[in-house]
Formats: structure tokens, sequence, C-alpha cells
């Protein structure tokens, strides 16, 4: 959006000169037109609803000053020197200073929402720098935890690495103490087995020798016996060897034989197993929640009156069937019956009060408005804003045929909520309707077509447009002037 003051009363300026004059269109229409269009300015400007007085009043003075004196018929009318010329040219002079007061108006308010505007965009540069700088600041904490979690993490895999290394450094040295030790206790074990066999044979050749030897008897002499004591019989106290050449076995009060002991039995074999090298702990983790982000949302934007930014039109609910019930007794006949929308412009909006009805010649397919002075006279003594027409289908349905679409063209250029109602009573129908103001205006004013002929379907050039609301605490006034 633009608000630089100055660019906006330009712009606002080519809006209300952007407006062409059509030829086929009566210059009297114009001058009885223009003052309508001063009624709803001046109603702006009693509203204080300067944008709107100012595009306007801008479109009066270059319609009747700038693009009016072109037309064909207007040097005709103005050697009439009629009473709308002399209306026109009063209303020239009243439209100059209008504008040029709304213009002011206008400068100083935009000037104020300019320094507004600039103010706001300072605030939001600044607010905008102070959250760059704490998005820099968020990251740059952000990367510094990161690193240090990195660090922390790079840290712990090289204390397990260190530690898993070391470990298998101990289990590697107590695998060689074990071996060591398991080796030891073999060559213990060895020995041992060598010294049996040793002792054994030992054993067997002294068992041998024994056996070659006859057997020695020796007596035993009790403490105290007499030396004259006869010697003891054989088997009384002595040691008898078996003739196996075994070891030999103690008799009854025998004497034992020195050097004659039992051998130790082997010591039992060590134990072979190794103990499990212990079980590194790898349960400690490195904490790396991350830090929540923040959301940014824009505000939703607003939606705009309507698809065309038209203003409203209020309808009464009776307006139809009022008019319907004038217009019976045509409808019997198969006649078209029109009249003139017409109402006041209060708040940005336009409420219909008033049907017009004037002197008319009918068919069943077309109605042409006759003596348009008593129009005139009617709206200005009531002080009444052209906002349409409406007419009836007697047979058809509720549609714009091609003239229709020609006899309102004059209306939308002047004033683009216009509206069209079309009543089909034989159909029970009713259709409010409007030239598309992005197709169906411009290319009805540029066909020269006359009569009913053909036009295109798509896009459609009419349309029912949103713009219009029925209200039922609005009353309908009927001027009939037939």
């Amino acid at each position: 959006m633009e608000y630089d003051p100055t660019k906006r009363i330009r712009a606002l300026g080519d809006y209300g000169s952007s407006v062409e004059v059509d030829s086929t269109v009566p210059a009297r229409r114009y001058l009885r037109s223009g003052q309508e269009m001063m009624r709803m300015a001046d109603v702006y400007y009693e509203e204080h609803n300067w944008q709107h007085a100012f595009v306007l009043y801008t479109k009066f003075i270059t319609i009747f000053v700038e693009k009016l004196p072109k037309h064909p018929d207007y040097q005709n009318v103005k050697s009439s020197k009629s009473v709308e010329i002399k209306k026109n040219m009063k209303m020239i002079k009243l439209a100059f200073p209008r504008a040029e007061e709304t213009k002011k108006k206008l400068r100083e308010i935009f000037q104020k929402e300019y320094e507004i505007y600039l103010r706001q965009k300072q605030q939001e540069e600044e607010e905008e720098a102070k959250r760059e700088e704490e998005h820099r600041r968020k990251l740059e904490e952000e990367k510094r935890i990161r690193e240090e979690e990195q660090a922390a993490l790079e840290q712990e895999r090289r204390r397990i690495e260190e530690e898993k290394a070391k470990q298998i450094t101990e289990e590697q040295h107590r695998l060689l103490e074990d071996q060591k030790l398991a080796l030891k206790k073999a060559e213990e074990e060895q020995k041992i087995l060598q010294q049996q066999r040793e002792a054994k044979i030992e054993q067997e050749r002294l068992a041998e020798r024994e056996k070659r030897r006859p057997p020695v008897i020796i007596p035993v002499i009790p403490p105290g016996a007499p030396s004259g004591m006869t010697s003891p019989q054989p088997g009384e106290g002595t040691m008898n060897f078996n003739s196996a050449g075994g070891v030999p076995s103690p008799m009854p009060g025998a004497i034992p034989i020195p050097g004659m002991v039992p051998q130790p039995t082997a010591p039992p074999m060590p134990d072979d197993n190794i103990s499990a090298a212990p079980k590194v702990d790898r349960s400690k983790k490195v904490d790396r929640s991350s830090k929540p982000s923040h959301l940014m949302q824009d505000p939703p934007a607003s939606a705009p009156i309507n698809h065309f930014g038209l203003r409203s039109v209020f309808v009464p609910l009776d307006a139809v069937p009022k008019f319907l019930a004038l217009a019976k007794y045509n409808t019997s006949k198969n006649l078209e019956t029109c009249g003139i929308l017409a109402g006041k412009l209060a708040r940005n909006s336009f409420s219909i009060t008033h049907i017009v009805v004037p002197k008319q010649t009918s068919t069943s397919d077309s109605c042409t408005a006759l003596n348009e002075e008593d129009i005139f006279d009617c709206m200005d003594n009531n002080d009444l804003i052209t906002l349409g027409w409406i007419h009836t289908h007697p047979t058809q349905t509720a549609f714009m045929s091609s003239i229709d679409l020609h006899t309102h063209c004059p209306y939308q250029i002047m004033l683009p909520e216009a509206i069209a109602i079309v009543c089909a009573p034989a159909h029970n129908q009713t259709g409010v309707f409007s030239l598309t103001p992005d197709y169906g205006l411009n290319y009805i004013s540029s066909c020269k077509q006359t009569g009913f002929h053909p036009h295109p379907k798509h896009p459609p050039l009419y349309d029912e447009l949103n713009h219009v609301k029925m209200k039922g605490d609005l009353t309908t006034i009927i001027k009939d002037l037939r």
C-alpha cells in the first residue's frame, strides 16, 4: 500500500478521471446524471467521507469540463440554453472549490497517516532488528550448545575407548599371568609325577632285592627281661615280608623297619578356568535434547466487502410485490412495464426508497420511457438518486435480453452499483442483475449493434452480484407518472 500523501491523492484523481463518455447515450441524459453525481458527492462531503467526495467531484469535472463537450449532441443541447445547461454550469463552478477543499482535507489526513506509518515502520524495523539480533544470539547459543554436546560426546567416546583399551591390556596381562601360572603348575605336577614314578621304581627294586634275601628274625626283648631269656617263636614280635615282594605288613608286636614310609598322593590338579573379562559400562549418555523453536504467525487478512468492492444496495422486500401489483393490468395484456429505481445515499451505502413509473410505450418484449423531463423533475423534487431500473417479462423467464443489457449499461456507467430487477410473474421468478464489472460492462459499452442481437455467453456478461441486500424494514414509495 502506498502511504505517500501526494501519490495517494494523485491515484484518487486518476481513478476519478478514468471515465469515458458514450456517444450513443444522449448528452441530455449525462447532464441529468451529473446532477445526481453532484448530489452524491455532496452527501459524502457532509458525511466527511473525503475520499469518495473527491473522486466524485473529480469525475464530475472530467465528464462535464473535458469529455462531454466533445459529444456529438452537446452543442445542440448547449445552444438551446436549457435548464440542464444552466444547472450544469452552476454545479461546475461549485465542483472546483469543493474538489480543492476535499483535496486539502485529504492531504492533511494522508499526511497524519503517513507520519503514523513512518513511526510504525521505524518501530517495526527496530523490532525486526531486535528479532534478528535475538535470532542471531539464539543461533549462536544453539551452536555453542551443539559444540559443547559434540565436545562432551567426543570426550565420552575417548574415555570409553581409553577404558576399553585399558581393559584389553589388563585382560592380556591377566591371560599372560594365568598362562604362566598354569605352566608353572603343570611343571610342578610333572615333577611330582616323576618323583612318584621314581619312588615306585625304587620300591619295586627294593622289593625284588628283599625277595632274594631270607627273612630276618629280630628278637624282641622286653625291657627288664633277664638276659638268659629264650628267643621268641616265629610269628611273635617280628615283621613278615610277603613273598610277593610287596609292602611289608606289620606283624603283631613287630617293630617298624626304618625307611619304609607311605608315599604321599599327588595333589589335585589346579582349575584351568579363566575368569571372564569385566563388561564395559556403556549406560552413560549425553543429554542431546533440542531447544524449542519459536513459531511466528501472521494475523489473518480482513475480507473485502464483496467481490468487486461495490457499495451495498438495500432493496425493500415490498418493492417487487408493489411493482407487480401496479403492472398487473399490462401483464394481463402481455405488455411489459418499466420503472426507475431511486433512493438515498447514507453511510456509504444506497437504499431504494422510490419506484418512479414514467409514461411509456410497451410491447410483449420491450418498454420505452417517455417524457424524461417528468422523471428528472420527480427525482430533483424528492432529492433522489437513480439506482437502476425495474421491468417485467409477462410471459418469459427472468433474464437480461440484449436490449435490456444495452438499456442498463448507461445506468451502471454512471453508477457502478446500479441494478436491473427483472420480474417474471408467469414463472414466479425475480432476478436482480448487474453487468459484470470485469467484463460485461466494457463489452456492452463497446458493442454498437442495436435491436435484438446475439452476445457471447462465456464469460458471462451479467450476473446476480452480492452487493444487493433485501431489507424488511424499508418501505417502497410508488411514484406513478403515467
